[in-house]
């Protein structure tokens, strides 16, 4: 009817997404731990392994130590089932840890970063960088008990999906839209799509 007004409810499914105050946030989206242990074939623990990460030996948990970012683990799944895209060593082709650190290193988020911390950042090993910057802790060293000011922290990491550097306060990973998202967008379980901040419940 024309003119007629119909009080929406919270079990309208006609239009899920119409008011997000009923929970519509899917946090199980994001975060670290997106990608569970059923998805690691052997090819995908060999290629995670060619990056530095360890199979951790407790059944509880899946690795001991760095864990990699879900950006990561989805390129990887991704490309081990490419055939010849994988070499021999389990690293990715085009992707190697050293292609990956001479990406990182030569970033402008790097440059913005306070010299003492870029120096460290260029004199670090090609595998601790690149684990660092593919998994959950960022771009890091803990300082030794010796030397403290050997240490630096930022809140970098290396996103796949933009091929570039970026902030982890920034930026997150969706489990489900397969994609590096910017921190004011969030996944809605209504319509299953990522949603710009402004509508955030």
């Amino acid at each position: 009817e024309v003119g007629s007004s119909k009080k929406m409810t919270r079990r309208d499914w006609d239009d899920p997404c119409w008011d997000h105050h009923f929970g519509m946030d899917d946090s199980s989206a994001g975060g670290p731990y997106s990608y569970t242990t059923r998805g690691r074939t052997d090819a995908v623990w060999k290629t995670l392994q060619a990056y530095g990460f360890k199979k951790s030996e407790d059944k509880k948990k899946a690795f001991d130590g760095l864990v990699p970012t879900a950006c990561f683990e989805y390129f990887v799944r991704e490309n081990v089932k490419k055939v010849g895209k994988i070499l021999e060593d389990g690293q990715i082709e085009g992707n190697t840890v050293s292609e990956l650190a001479k990406r990182i290193r030569s970033s402008h988020q790097i440059k913005y970063l306070e010299e003492p911390v870029q120096k460290a950042i260029d004199d670090e090993d090609d595998m601790e960088l690149v684990t660092h910057a593919l998994s959950t802790e960022d771009i890091r060293r803990d300082g030794s008990n010796d030397d403290k000011e050997s240490g630096y922290y930022t809140d970098l990491f290396y996103s796949f999906c933009r091929e570039a550097v970026e902030q982890s306060t920034c930026t997150w990973h969706c489990r489900v839209c397969k994609g590096c998202k910017d921190w004011r967008d969030w996944h809605c379980k209504g319509c299953n799509t990522c949603k710009y901040g402004s509508s955030i419940p």
